[in-house]
């Protein structure tokens, strides 16, 4: 049985063995175990790109990285389950895809550069959808605080987006012409 205890005087208790929670808890897993992948990544990542902009974009995006895992994990903590990463498979294609990038591109290349903002927008996106999926899971639940935790960090995935999008775009316009 899990409780979770709200920013309200009432505590909702889920049953492990409920849908809901079941779902809510795998799901949980599911993040944690992406925002892991995209976190041991962006290094990896960080390496192969030649615009400065977006050197210094990743290296926040490990910042941000850090603090969504600890957020995740007082998750983890709020409703009273152990903290464990299911594979996550979708996020894995999204990373090879990058590689590929990698592979075929050359170095400090705008066409690489550009590629791997695609591949990264990707990525972005898909833990976006899959918080948002969570959200809505927490919601049901009632549960505040983990509805809250996951609240700040959609928003901080949606302006990673956005910085993700910006990044280089005028180094990258002035190789172009």
């Amino acid at each position: 049985m899990v409780t979770i205890q709200s920013n309200t005087f009432n505590e909702k208790t889920l049953n492990k063995g409920d849908f809901s929670s079941k779902s809510l808890i795998d799901s949980l897993k599911q993040v944690y175990c992406a925002e892991k992948q995209w976190l041991a990544v962006l290094p990896i990542l960080q390496l192969a790109v030649g615009c400065e902009d977006l050197f210094e974009t990743l290296d926040k995006f490990q910042k941000e990285g850090k603090e969504h895992i600890h957020r995740l994990e007082s998750i983890f903590e709020t409703i009273n389950v152990a903290v464990e990463e299911v594979a996550n498979k979708d996020v894995e294609v999204l990373i090879d895809e990058c590689y590929d990038i990698i592979d075929v591109t050359p170095r400090n290349s705008f066409i690489r550069d550009a590629g791997l903002i695609v591949g990264m927008q990707q990525i972005q996106q898909y833990q976006i959808t899959a918080y948002t999926s969570l959200l809505a899971q927490a919601l049901e639940s009632d549960a505040q605080k983990v509805v809250n935790l996951i609240r700040v960090i959609i928003h901080n995935k949606q302006q990673e987006e956005e910085q993700l999008a910006m990044a280089g775009t005028s180094q990258m316009l002035d190789e172009i012409t």
